[in-house]
């Protein structure tokens, strides 16, 4: 029987920059990590498929990290029963071995490229290169710029927001689900990634693919300044003290905005994503005073505007970046000694299979 799949983003491009959480993919258990070095189109994210693609069949379960930048490719991948890793460790998710040879080791496909070849085409290569740095800044620019309008929309709901009743709901629903779970006595990190992303071919929901699996799955319904973050945030929380394994997926504009919650332990999750609206409700608007916001429907539907024509510019400077992107990559497949880096995918497929042994 094959594997099990899911889904996530390991980073996110926010209103900060590119954020990645590269450091809460290692598991537990990890065995070994190869780190992948090489320019764009020599074969990284290619490898990276195959030899998930080869244990998904074997039935191993399989985590596929997402680049948020272009989402077809893979920035990483986990056997998680083997304890095997796979990054991708150049620019802007810069990986550098921490415990070298024993357990991290780099994996440089920058050995199979024709140097001579590629040396012809340095001129267009370095200005590609230049084109994609002004167009992530810009991104970046356009993203930063639509902060301050979600925390205009914030306010204004948040104004018409009775927060003692939510306060209210919050406790019993933390009692409710944790009233029969004792403490088990120790400490287990929560895991931050990214469910959703921002992208060049728009924002992707991964949240099926991450939840596929949970047993209880609650629809947490609100809008901007609901107090949504604070509610997941307080229950996670409340997880953690009790012993609990937490998963947290963050808004990818503000990570410090939470978008749902998985705990592992009770096969429990909440989450904001319209994919689960018709699940059990947990329903914030309830405490919205509805007459109170009617002063300010005319501002947040400005702000929504705006905040929507923001996200949109910054998602075509990220779709510009991928089409200089794949240009670079045109002048490097060509030079590259493919059958070679496939041989090398066998050999590695060969030694993670030992760890079938342990």
């Amino acid at each position: 029987m094959s594997g099990k799949v899911r889904k996530i983003f390991p980073g996110g491009n926010t209103s900060n920059g590119s954020k990645p959480l590269f450091e809460y993919i290692i598991p537990e258990n990890v065995n070994r990590i190869f780190c992948l070095k090489g320019g764009p189109g020599v074969g990284k994210s290619s490898m990276m498929k195959k030899i998930a693609a080869e244990f998904i069949e074997k039935g191993y379960d399989i985590e596929l990290h997402h680049c948020p930048s272009d989402p077809s490719s893979l920035d990483a991948i986990v056997i998680k029963k083997l304890g095997v890793v796979f990054l991708d460790g150049t620019s802007p998710h810069i990986v550098d071995p921490k415990n070298p040879g024993a357990i991290d080791e780099i994996i440089n496909l920058g050995e199979y490229w024709n140097t001579d070849e590629l040396e012809k085409n340095k001129k267009e290569i370095i200005e590609c290169g230049k084109e994609i740095s002004s167009f992530f800044r810009r991104c970046y620019k356009y993203l930063k710029a639509a902060e301050p309008i979600y925390y205009d929309i914030e306010e204004r709901y948040s104004d018409c927001m009775d927060f003692g009743k939510v306060n209210e709901m919050t406790e019993y629903f933390i009692d409710s689900i944790f009233k029969n779970v004792l403490n088990k006595g120790e400490y287990k990190k929560p895991r931050h990634l990214f469910g959703t992303a921002i992208t060049p071919i728009g924002h992707i929901d991964y949240s099926d693919s991450l939840l596929g699996e949970v047993e209880k799955i609650y629809y947490l319904r609100g809008n901007i300044g609901c107090g949504r973050t604070t509610f997941l945030k307080k229950v996670y929380e409340k997880a953690i003290d009790k012993g609990m394994k937490v998963e947290v997926y963050h808004y990818p504009l503000i990570p410090d905005k939470i978008e749902g919650i998985l705990i592992n332990d009770l096969n429990i999750a909440i989450t904001t994503s319209n994919i689960y609206s018709e699940k059990e409700c947990i329903d914030l608007t309830q405490f919205l005073d509805k007459e109170k916001l009617i002063k300010y429907e005319g501002e947040i539907e400005f702000d929504k505007h705006v905040f929507d024509e923001l996200i949109n510019y910054a998602i075509s400077n990220l779709k510009k970046a991928k089409a200089k992107h794949d240009v670079i990559e045109a002048y490097y497949i060509p030079n590259m000694y493919f059958d070679e880096i496939d041989k090398l995918k066998d050999e590695l497929i060969q030694r993670i299979l030992k760890y079938e042994k342990k």
